[in-house]
């Protein structure tokens, strides 16, 4: 009986798959856990993608020896953190929890939902969470791919577990993506996944051979690939990217003949002081780890991530049900092409969400983490998505993917929202009308000696007016949607 009463799971607790879900809306009557718990079985293969999500940030932190899922406030004690037995310990950690005997398919099954976004675009801090912010105003959750390299999808000389020395910057970078996602992936909005390829070798291998074949043979796809990457390069975080790589990361030695070559000193500026510029950069950027050795240099792996292949990105969106979003040109041309052969959520859901990433509102870009949470707390996440596609439908041009969409929606965000500007003034106008006409008749009753129970009318009428004014603001969101986007503004 006392066993009983300790695994004892109520229908209200939270499910102990970590999905951040109720018991009863969860895992019951699919998932024993009492059982599993009882009997001490592996309790692994039934956590939900959250639940893998929250311990891989705890077994970073373990390797770390840190505290908690951030960084502590010496940079340079968190980077001496990342030596090759913790990056190992990182990617071991990441096997464990997702096997590769796992059911990838069945695991990916539990995390659809009504509205879900696949996320598959530049993975800068910036720009990966201008996608999220914005998206989360009408999804549900929003899917990204995790950056780490699977070990059991790759050669052995690619293996972080084998040669963790060569991936030990590459990691730091991964680690701080995940920390900077912590807060999301908390709270239930972002959910970080493997995508069935890192299982499935042959997959990986046939889907990247057909990618290069199919580059190949669109020659507009190929020149729109060969644009974005050219557009990509004039990028401030690609130039950034290009100086902590190229000069950060370049042996002192090499940074004193290079400021020999370029006549720097000729400048005013000293070997001395310019050195001192370079070591302040590399002392303050979260994502350099340290300078290479002129000598007995070892090699680091660097990788650029933008998610998953279209061809995998289409298959994972149709196991979890979700469209596909991206800010890549190249990307949004083989959504385009492929449009005929997508599931409803991509076909439906991926020309709007490529117009929301490109409006050009500066409002958007004030949006955080409690502005997702107020939505769903407030359940207005549904009522908010359904006045954006009545704006979207209203904004769209017969042809979905069509770049003015953008503008078009933004023209019909502005007007809904002067709209209910306009609509709130005039409840705070009619307010401070009543208040103001019922001063002066105060005033009159007091001066001639006749006020005697206008205080305790005034008062009840003041209740009844701020009831209805009351009633009026509450209903204001309701009856705006819009009002939302006033409160970021």
């Amino acid at each position: 009986m006392d066993m009983k009463r300790k695994f004892k799971i109520k229908r209200n607790d939270l499910c102990p798959c970590d999905s951040g879900k109720k018991y009863k809306y969860c895992c019951e009557e699919k998932v024993d856990w009492e059982q599993l718990i009882k009997e001490g079985k592996d309790t692994m293969p039934y956590l939900s993608i959250r639940g893998r999500n929250c311990l891989f940030i705890q077994k970073i932190s373990e390797a770390l020896q840190l505290d908690s899922a951030k960084p502590p406030e010496s940079l340079d004690e968190y980077k001496k953190a990342i030596t090759p037995k913790a990056v190992a310990a990182i990617h071991e950690a990441l096997i464990r929890i997702w096997p590769i005997e796992l059911n990838i398919q069945s695991v990916l099954e539990k995390c659809q939902s009504d509205v879900s976004g696949l996320y598959i675009g530049h993975y800068q801090s910036e720009k990966i969470l201008k996608g999220i912010t914005r998206h989360s105003l009408y999804a549900n959750k929003i899917i990204i791919v995790d950056p780490f390299v699977y070990p059991y999808s790759v050669k052995e000389e690619y293996n972080p577990i084998l040669s963790p020395e060569k991936f030990r910057v590459q990691t730091l970078r991964n680690i701080n993506f995940w920390f900077r996602l912590a807060p999301w992936i908390e709270a239930g909005i972002v959910e970080i996944i493997r995508t069935p390829d890192d299982f499935d070798r042959k997959l990986k291998w046939d889907s990247n051979k057909r990618q290069y074949k199919k580059f190949e043979e669109n020659k507009e796809l190929y020149e729109i690939a060969e644009k974005t990457v050219s557009e990509h390069m004039e990028t401030k975080e690609f130039q950034d990217e290009q100086f902590r790589d190229l000069v950060l990361s370049a042996p002192d030695e090499y940074l004193k003949k290079l400021f020999e070559e370029l006549g720097i000193e000729k400048k005013n500026i000293t070997f001395k002081e310019f050195m001192f510029y370079i070591n302040k950069m590399r002392a303050e950027d979260p994502d350099f780890l340290e300078p290479m050795k002129a000598k007995n240099n070892i090699t680091q792996f660097l990788m650029y991530f933008t998610g998953a292949s279209y061809e995998i990105a289409k298959l994972t969106a149709n196991i979890t049900g979700s469209y596909l979003v991206t800010d890549i040109s190249s990307k949004w041309k083989e959504i385009e092409i492929d449009r005929e052969s997508q599931n409803i959520e991509i076909k439906e859901w991926t020309p709007f969400a490529k117009a929301i990433q490109s409006l050009e509102l500066k409002y958007l870009n004030n949006i955080k983490l409690e502005h997702a949470l107020i939505l769903r707390k407030e359940n207005r996440l549904e009522s908010l998505r359904v006045f954006l596609r009545r704006v979207w439908k209203s904004a769209c041009s017969g042809e979905p993917f069509n770049e003015i969409n953008a503008k078009f929606l933004a023209d019909e965000l502005n007007y809904e929202i002067r709209k209910a500007e306009v609509e709130w003034k005039k409840i705070d106008r009619d307010l401070l009308k009543w208040f103001g006409s019922e001063l002066i008749v105060a005033g009159k009753q007091i001066l001639t000696g006749s006020g005697c129970f206008l205080p305790a009318v005034t008062a009840l009428m003041g209740i009844i007016k701020l009831g209805t004014t009351q009633l009026e603001r509450k209903s204001f969101q309701d009856k705006f949607p819009a009002a939302f986007f006033m409160k970021i503004k």
